[in-house]
């Protein structure tokens, strides 16, 4: 563990004294996973060592690193402490980088659409979106094997910090077969706004993972669509019902609007297929919903491009 450890520490070192890439708070994110390059049938989705899985849904379970942590408190006001800590952290269970978690796992793995990833045939899944937005909502569960890693929260950007590492595992729809490193351990995203590289829990300086790839970027207008800029939620608080006010900047766009509640139960989907440009208003009827905060999440094609709390009053 302590040559792991030096070795990640001086790959990080080398990315903060040569990266020369700013980060502009709005980063894009498509994780592409090819079921058919994955190595051990237990933890490959069924697939493996040539063949594909053939599940019509998968599922992505992410967890991301973006502060130094002293058990729940963070302090995210030293970038390089943050990174350094971000880096030390990868192992292959229980591991601190899962801060902001998005998905159900365990016990708990629902057909709920919280990190439902593309089909795309042959065996090949994917899943895209604004990590700031994605990893803000309340969709968490971390259940990763026989205790939580760390109570999970909604990152809020404000506070600091920034995307450092990820964890993730994938799944069928009910859990009963995953997708892991090639001794079935977590994997990670590592350089995640320099040079990102997906590397196995099991072996962290050894060769990085050819089932994946990842395109990750500053995202443009046509990947975030200004939505967050547009987007207005009132009144709020809120009592029987409020309105969701949006742009569209970009035409024959899918939207899917969800409301979950603070456990990241699916309390409410509403979804409208190939969208015009446009300011839109989506009433959402909360005389039936209990007190308390929620999470407004809108999705774009296949990413999700804003994520808002609402709170509902009586």
């Amino acid at each position: 563990m302590k040559k792991t450890l030096l070795i990640l520490v001086s790959l990080l070192i080398s990315a903060l004294l040569f990266s020369q890439t700013p980060w502009t708070g709005r980063t894009y994110c498509k994780i592409t996973l090819d079921t058919k390059l994955m190595e051990n049938p237990s933890c490959s989705l069924g697939g493996g060592g040539g063949m594909p899985a053939t599940w019509d849904k998968v599922y992505a379970h992410l967890g991301l690193c973006t502060c130094n942590i002293e058990s729940e408190e963070r302090d995210c006001s030293s970038e390089s402490a943050n990174e350094i800590f971000c880096y030390s952290q990868i192992t292959p269970f229980q591991s601190l980088v899962w801060q902001h978690v998005v998905g159900n796992w365990g016990e708990i793995a629902e057909d709920d659409g919280v990190g439902l990833m593309v089909t795309e045939g042959d065996g090949v899944y994917s899943i895209e979106f604004i990590v700031e937005d994605y990893f803000s909502s309340a969709d968490v569960s971390t259940e990763l094997g026989e205790t939580s890693a760390v109570p999970s929260m909604p990152w809020d950007v404000n506070l600091g910090g920034k995307p450092y590492t990820m964890g993730m595992v994938f799944r069928n729809t009910d859990g009963t077969s995953s997708g892991r490193d090639a001794l079935c351990k977590d994997l990670f995203m590592v350089d995640i706004l320099g040079t990102p590289t997906i590397i196995q829990g099991s072996d962290p300086e050894g060769q990085t993972f050819p089932a994946m790839t990842v395109d990750v970027h500053d995202a443009g207008i046509d990947e975030i669509m200004t939505l967050s800029d547009n987007t207005m939620i009132y009144p709020n608080p809120a009592n029987e019902e409020f309105l969701i006010n949006f742009k569209l900047v970009k035409g024959d766009t899918d939207v899917k609007i969800r409301i979950f509640d603070v456990q990241g139960k699916l309390i409410s989907e509403d979804i409208y297929d190939s969208q015009n440009i446009g300011w839109y208003n989506h009433k959402v009827s909360s005389a039936s919903f209990e007190p308390g905060i929620y999470m407004v999440q809108i999705a774009l094609d296949n990413y999700v491009a804003h994520t808002e709390r609402v709170h509902i009053i009586r």
